[in-house]
């Protein structure tokens, strides 16, 4: 039954695939072969991914993040990518909410949504105690669905990768890997309702200006989540506040998500207009934390250092944070990345305060490292996405806002923070032990190093790099070398059979007279690619 679903679903997907001319798409993104890219296929890529459901959605919203893998008018226009569906009826929705926390704990729900996406459903509620409450249920059969299309995802990237140097350079795995993380973490509400608290302990220094609702407990389970409702607005051009409080809350909403990303490396990943409400108390409410941004230790601390680097106009000390960052190979151009570098990275600098973009600057680099053959993580596409959404919040609150200055002074604060973290007692002896630790191998090392060399059992490896076009030579040699033998042994075994089968030896001169002629034609037309 699985392997049947499997098979209707790749159908679908081939058929929706042909139907939206994807190959041209995947011309115009340089996957196979290059064409200029235009608005119209890419509105076809966006409509595609919007038929298809929840899981293309959810990759389109991702890609939106990496223009380092799809031109400019591309991105745009998955940025306008809606989770937007229309809505189930009540009825399931509440067989749902009856099994999993029961309805006596409502006074009363509204049948109408207020927002209905693919993955769940929102309605207002009251509970009994009086206070005003959202109900999130996650739509049934949504699993299933998602587990099929991630199954044929991984499958595609894994065959990609297996088959193309450059699906490895996108580093295609990585982004199913990450895919899939963000929607197992959708689809699991106890985790939104964790990520929710984790997110309002990071900001709660910034409560005078941010807000994130409370989750209503002991009402959340992996398929319903309640949370406090909040009343507010989308953030809009005439949002009606004090100029001196727009500017004071724009200024905070950016240095929040910078200290988010530089000093706790765990961040609000999905800051769009629809996920940030103003509230009636001049505050701004953070709202779905299915998406939630995670980096490791080494990871936060070198893009702190990155984003200071940036704003300081250093091209090398940026390039050695990238490259430390990245996935590099014999074939990557290092010297020319850290090159281009210093010659863009001045444009960021000394412009005027509307010029000034800092997702636009973090796009360039990611696209200036895959030029080079240099593989930036996924979560560096994230961090930049999501700052760049933040900043387009922020403007609209403060048109002049200058991001770089605000990085620039939130910099010395975050390497102030971490250094203090880095001379606390704990965190200094372990980073003095694991220093340590290798020095102490070092005598042992050397001294099995000298045991094998006294025994002459010492192996040394050696990767050749750089050989592709000797390669290419080579199988191009073997390739003529056997096509003339076949060739030559056509000829000779129809001069053979002309004493025998006068037919059979017209037919064989015939075939080995084509295969020449094809093979002659082919050395002609592309030499040394036969």
């Amino acid at each position: 039954m699985a392997e049947q679903s499997k098979a209707r679903r790749a159908l679908e997907l081939t058929l929706v695939a042909r139907r939206t001319h994807l190959l041209r798409v995947l011309r115009e993104v340089g996957v196979v072969g290059g064409k200029q890219a235009t608005r119209a296929a890419a509105v076809r890529f966006r409509e595609a991914l919007e038929e298809l459901g929840t899981t293309f959605v959810k990759l389109g919203q991702l890609l939106s993040s990496r223009p380092d893998l799809l031109p400019d008018v591309y991105i745009d226009e998955l940025m306008k990518l809606v989770d937007d569906v229309p809505p189930l009826p009540f009825a399931p929705l509440r067989d749902v909410i009856e099994e999993d926390i029961g309805l006596d704990a409502f006074a009363s729900i509204d049948e109408v949504p207020l927002a209905s996406a693919s993955i769940g459903q929102i309605h207002p509620a009251l509970l009994r105690s009086g206070r005003e409450v959202v109900v999130k249920v996650r739509r049934p059969g949504i699993v299933e669905r998602v587990e099929l299309d991630l199954d044929l995802l991984r499958k595609t990237a894994a065959i990609a990768e297996k088959r193309s140097g450059t699906a490895r350079l996108l580093q295609l795995n990585a982004l199913a890997d990450e895919l899939e993380q963000h929607l197992r973490a959708e689809l699991d509400f106890v985790e939104e309702a964790h990520n929710a608290e984790l997110i309002a302990s990071v900001i709660a220094e910034y409560s005078e200006e941010l807000y994130v609702p409370d989750v209503i407990h002991p009402y959340v389970t992996e398929r319903v989540l309640v949370m406090e409702r909040v009343h507010g607005t989308k953030v809009a051009d005439e949002h009606g506040l004090e100029p001196e409080r727009a500017v004071e809350l724009a200024e905070t909403f950016f240095r929040a998500y910078i200290r988010q990303v530089t000093v706790k490396g765990l961040y609000h990943a999905d800051p769009h207009r629809g996920n940030v409400f103003l509230t009636p108390d001049g505050r701004l409410a953070l709202l779905d934390f299915g998406l939630i941004g995670r980096l490791d230790d080494d990871t936060r601390t070198s893009l702190a250092l990155l984003l200071l680097a940036i704003a300081q106009n250093r091209a090398d000390d940026v390039g050695d944070l990238i490259i430390s960052l990245s996935l590099t190979t014999a074939e990557s151009d290092e010297p020319g990345f850290v090159h281009d570098l210093r010659r863009k990275l001045p444009r960021y600098q000394w412009r005027p305060l509307a010029g000034i973009r800092t997702g636009e600057g973090l796009a360039d680099l990611q696209r200036l490292a895959l030029q080079h053959g240099i593989a930036l993580p996924t979560s560096f596409a994230l961090v930049g996405k999501t700052l760049a959404q933040a900043e387009t919040i922020a403007r609209i609150l403060h048109p002049h806002l200058d991001p770089v200055q605000t990085i620039r002074s939130e910099g010395w604060a975050v390497m102030a923070h971490e250094a203090e973290r880095r001379l606390e007692p704990n965190q200094l002896l372990a980073f003095a032990f694991t220093q340590l630790q290798p020095l102490i191998r070092v005598p042992r090392r050397a001294a099995q190093l000298a045991q094998k060399l006294e025994a002459g059992t010492l192996k040394v490896g050696i990767t050749p790099v750089g050989l592709g076009d000797f390669e290419a030579l080579v199988r191009s040699t073997a390739n003529r070398i056997g096509a003339a033998i076949i060739v030559s042994a056509l000829l000779i075994a129809s001069a053979l059979m002309a004493r025998v089968n006068h037919t059979l030896s017209v037919i064989g001169f015939l075939v080995a007279a084509a295969f020449g002629v094809y093979m002659l034609w082919r050395i002609l037309r592309t030499p040394g690619g036969l």
